[in-house]
């Protein structure tokens, strides 16, 4: 599944990053920004939540609905105010996304840490966070 397909996402129009070394992007806008003129905090976390999605997929691939991924539990730290268009950066630790495919493979189940970071244009962090994903064998 595409996370760009999800509804959610397309109605934020979150899309693929045309920045090097960045995965997603949200466009500059005033219907994103809260009261102090910045991006909103949630703006920012739903990015960051898609793009942790992303890194997800490209790190498992596409099961074809042998399994479903769900975020379980999540940290976050708001950095700085976020200005203009929003970048987001992220990864799976190697080692543990081994041990996953392996959990997988012989539990049907396991946990995930995809940790992800939000940019702006000016390249301030603006978001760090942790995502854990509970990924489960689909039931029949």
């Amino acid at each position: 599944m595409n996370v760009l397909d999800l509804p959610f996402n397309k109605i934020l129009l979150i899309k693929k990053s045309d920045m090097p070394d960045t995965i997603l992007m949200l466009e500059n806008s005033v219907k994103y920004q809260n009261h102090l003129g910045t991006i909103h905090a949630s703006a920012q976390y739903a990015l960051a939540e898609a793009s942790s999605g992303e890194i997800l997929e490209r790190n498992f691939g596409d099961w074809h609905g042998a399994y479903f991924p769900v975020v379980r539990r999540v940290e976050v730290k708001y950095k700085n105010p976020a200005k203009g268009r929003l970048f987001s950066t992220g990864f799976i630790d190697a080692y543990r996304a081994m041990k996953a495919k392996k959990e997988l493979s012989e539990k049907g189940r396991t946990l995930v840490n995809v940790t992800v970071k939000i940019v702006d244009e000016g390249k301030n962090i603006t978001f760090e966070s942790t995502f854990t994903w509970f990924i489960a064998k689909a039931k029949n």
